[in-house]
């Protein structure tokens, strides 16, 4: 038999295993066409019965670390960078903020969550520089740099000067930390697989001042300063989902985390400098947006981390222990 007609027979084969009984593969179809239509149809409408059951695995609390490169295929063309080849990132133009303990914090929960730290100045200050150095730290293809860097409000930038929001390559490990918890909160709500069908959008990682104050962000936003990620989630109830794995990994081993949450989204951020007097002094904080307010769905039941400290208000993510007594603030 030809390779030409195993081919063909392949591809019925996989046309009926979909079960497409709509779909009609007529003699005048050229073969290029249908190995095209195959593989759009393998990737959009087979993934669920076929790529789930061959990636699907259950974590239980107690690794959510130690299993997070489970579902990983990292690219690997550059050695891993130390520590000492980053320190000097501190304080170069555009990140004349970024201290040692934000770098400790962001260096620390990459290698918890599997990624393969890697320095931004080896790469091309561009797109596909950024693309090139998130696939080598493990960032799932689901969060691309093209959607880091487009604008949420193009018109907005374009005022600004800009046509995408790409910062200095300083501020790119942020990208990849948060590009990492990202990937392990797409996971959660796929069973385990990253790339299931419910998707997250991402938005918002670097806002410069013009385009934060166009789009009515915070004066003080850490998004001026790309530490932070919008993801917008299709329900509520995987917002919770993410939110919920968020609180399991926070109890297990405590990092600088902000989190803000509402309905259908979930800011996170990792190793903000930022200190404010309403919130711990270690920098991990959480707020609420006002969709939050009438959401059906504000936490899973086993989610506790969100508290208000009875005496002061200070508001925590998980308690700190009896010496300080707290309750839910959601």
């Amino acid at each position: 038999m030809s390779y030409g007609i195993v081919v063909f027979f392949t591809l019925l084969g996989f046309l009926k295993a979909c079960s497409l009984t709509g779909e009609k593969v007529t003699a005048e179809q050229q073969f290029a066409d249908a190995l095209v239509s195959t593989i759009a149809l393998e990737e959009h409408q087979c993934e669920d019965s076929h790529s789930h059951e061959l990636n699907k695995e259950q974590r239980s609390p107690s690794s959510l670390f130690a299993d997070s490169t489970h579902h990983r295929s990292i690219v690997q063309k550059r050695s891993i960078a130390s520590l000492e080849e980053l320190v000097p990132l501190l304080g170069t133009n555009g990140c004349e903020d970024m201290n040692q303990q934000e770098l400790d914090d962001v260096i620390d929960l990459m290698t918890k969550l599997g990624g393969r730290i890697q320095n931004p100045m080896d790469y091309p200050e561009t797109v596909a520089g950024l693309q090139e150095f998130l696939d080598e730290v493990g960032v799932s293809p689901r969060f691309s740099a093209h959607e880091m860097v487009t604008p949420n409000n193009i018109s907005v930038a374009q005022r600004c000067g800009f046509q995408q929001l790409l910062p200095k390559r300083c501020r790119w490990l942020s990208a990849a930390v948060q590009g990492l918890l990202a990937t392990e909160l797409r996971a959660v709500i796929n069973n385990g697989n990253e790339n299931g069908g419910n998707g997250i959008t991402l938005r918002n990682w670097w806002r410069p001042q013009c385009y934060n104050k166009g789009v009515g962000g915070a004066g003080s936003s850490d998004h001026m300063q790309a530490r932070g990620f919008d993801l917008d989630f299709t329900t509520p109830q995987q917002r919770a989902q993410a939110q919920n794995l968020l609180c399991k990994m926070y109890k297990e081993n405590p990092f600088s985390l902000q989190v803000g949450i509402g309905c259908k989204t979930l800011h996170i951020g990792v190793g903000s400098p930022k200190r404010l007097r309403q919130y711990p002094d270690d920098g991990s904080r959480f707020w609420t947006y006002s969709s939050l307010q009438s959401c059906p769905i504000k936490r899973l039941s086993s989610d506790d981390c969100w508290r208000v400290e009875r005496e002061s208000g200070k508001l925590h993510i998980h308690s700190l222990g009896d010496k300080i007594q707290t309750s839910g603030a959601l």
